[in-house]
């Protein structure tokens, strides 16, 4: 009898061990589907917001064309002249976007704007950037350059204004708009992301400063995401691009 007591209290410490041990592993698997969820959904989050901004920024153009004429005609000056991006922004865009805030020429407090590249470098936009905020809160900045062949307008885009992150591939994106590309005629009139000309394994590589690459700049992070159907998947920077704000 006094046997069989002993094996029965091992056995429920073999048992309580072992319970033990599977709680400890279950927390972990949670701890670590958490995470993976938390990531999946951030990502999910910045797509929605990504592809929102594209479809706001494309149905602007459509609604000045509708009010000033076909946008190969518009005046477009370099946006290295003072003020040549805020007359662009004021004749073609301030009356087609839900705006809340324009900074006009201010960039000081809320207009000044700082953020980092996805290889941690701290940068800030130049005063020759026209800058402003829609409704929903998203933080807009724009330059135009113009030469005898080609127009184009540049976007930074931060999605979710100047809260955290602000930094590029995570929350802020780079776009232009051809007003004339007499090279590519084909890229006239669309709103495409920085580095739409190139193959994914061209974005992903090292050999251009502007790749999404987590030793670039990930200035054609956006032109990934688009390129893979709106998605971020493997081979895209989530990652570093979180890392570079600690």
């Amino acid at each position: 009898m006094k046997n069989q007591i002993q094996d029965g209290i091992r056995k429920k410490g073999a048992t309580l061990a072992e319970t033990l041990i599977t709680l400890a592993i279950l927390g972990i698997v949670f701890v670590l589907s958490a995470g993976t969820m938390i990531a999946d959904y951030k990502k999910n989050e910045t797509v929605v917001r990504l592809k929102k901004i594209y479809s706001v920024l494309s149905q602007a153009f459509l609604q000045s064309e509708v009010l000033n004429g076909t946008s190969r005609d518009w005046n477009i000056q370099d946006g290295s002249l003072e003020y040549a991006s805020n007359q662009f922004y004021n004749n073609y865009l301030s009356t087609v976007l839900a705006v809340n805030k324009d900074c006009k020429t201010d960039t000081t407090g809320e207009c000044n704007y700082e953020f980092k590249e996805l290889n941690g470098k701290q940068k800030s936009l130049s005063p020759l950037w026209t800058r402003f905020f829609l409704n929903d809160g998203t933080f807009i900045a724009i330059q135009t350059s113009s030469d005898a062949n080609n127009k184009v307008i540049y976007f930074y885009v931060d999605n979710n204004g100047k809260k955290r992150l602000n930094v590029v591939a995570r929350d802020i994106f780079l776009f232009e708009y051809w007003i004339q590309n007499n090279l590519h005629p084909e890229y006239e009139g669309k709103l495409l992301p920085l580095g739409h000309e190139f193959s994914r394994n061209e974005l992903i590589s090292d050999s251009d400063d502007n790749n999404c690459n987590s030793s670039k700049n990930g200035n054609y992070c956006g032109a990934l995401i688009m390129k893979d159907s709106w998605q971020i998947i493997n081979g895209y920077p989530w990652a570093q691009a979180r890392y570079v704000v600690q």
